[in-house]
Formats: C-alpha cells, structure tokens, sequence
C-alpha cells in the first residue's frame, strides 16, 4: 500500500518528482539513492530520551549525521499525559515518494500521524509445551 501512496503523490506533484530524483542523485549518489532511511536519532540524558525524526543513510551511525530534520518524537508523557510529536509533513511525504524506508518506529508514529496506513500488529506466541511432552 504504501507503493499506491507514492504514485498518488508523484501523480499530484507532477515535476516535483523528477526535480526530487535529482537532488537526491546529487545528494547521494550511485546506488546509495535506495539506501536512505527515516529513523529516530537518541537525544538527551539516561532514562530520559528525546528523539529527532531524520532522513539518514542506512549506514551510518544512528546519532550520525543525518541528511535531513523531519521532526521531533519525546516518549515521555508531559503533565496532561500527552507525548509530543512534531513532523515536518512535506519533507516526510518528499522522502518516501523518492524510495526512503522508514524504520518499524517511525511508521508506527507516520502511521499515528495518516501519513502512512496504520498496519495492525499480531504477535504469535509460541505454543506452550506440556510438561510431560518433549
């Protein structure tokens, strides 16, 4: 589902998505292009993280340099049990249309924000063994 996102994007665009494939040639180049991700950078102290939602190469450091700020993500609830979340929703839209993959927590939070499709997690466990069986 997330391909149909795309080409209803890149249809609405126009031209943007070739001007799009370009910079991101010149940002990345070879066959690097497809190997840009959306991830969460860890900030802050111990027992308090604060994260930065980035575009980043896939294979650099995860507190590395990132290509791109797309938005901030704090786990911890504030006084009125909230946990903030700002996206820049433009420049996220702008990576996923040119083949960026977001990891499973950045889609969850893309997900919470209607920006991708919310998948429904199942969880299997393993049957539990009898005790007398082996």
């Amino acid at each position: 589902q997330m391909s149909r996102l795309g080409n209803l994007w890149r249809s609405t665009t126009g031209q943007l998505g070739a001007t799009v494939s370009g910079l991101l040639k010149s940002t990345c180049p070879g066959t690097q292009r497809d190997m840009v991700r959306l991830r969460l950078q860890r900030f802050g102290v111990r027992n308090n993280p604060f994260y930065r939602i980035v575009a980043a190469d896939s294979r650099w450091p995860r507190d590395g340099k990132a290509l791109e700020y797309l938005g901030t993500y704090n786990p911890h609830p504030n006084k009125h049990n909230e946990k903030i979340i700002t996206i820049n929703f433009d420049r996220v839209k702008h990576w996923l249309v040119v083949g960026a993959q977001p990891t499973e927590r950045v889609a969850k939070i893309l997900g919470g924000a209607n920006i991708l499709p919310a998948k429904l997690e199942f969880r299997q466990r393993a049957p539990k063994k009898a005790k007398g069986a082996e």
